[in-house]
């Protein structure tokens, strides 16, 4: 798992949930009326895999962003 930033897990919290993120004025991403980040935050997680852009100002969790939220399960000793 790669290492993310306080806002990044902030995001993806959101975004593993099935919920998107959209742009909104002064360069903020809100998921649900909450800011989750930054449009930097974005273009971040967009490098890494874990979103995939929707149109001009949205985004989604690709499968691997999904996986985030859905850790395998621990093996018993």
């Amino acid at each position: 798992m790669p290492a993310l930033s306080k806002s990044q897990k902030l995001a993806m919290n959101w975004l593993t949930k099935g919920w998107k993120a959209y742009a909104v004025p002064g360069g903020r991403v809100e998921v649900n009326g909450m800011k989750v980040g930054t449009l930097a935050t974005m273009a971040s997680l967009e490098k890494l895999g874990l979103v995939a852009r929707l149109g001009v100002s949205a985004w989604e969790a690709t499968e691997a962003g999904r996986a985030l939220g859905n850790p395998p399960p621990r093996e018993s000793p």
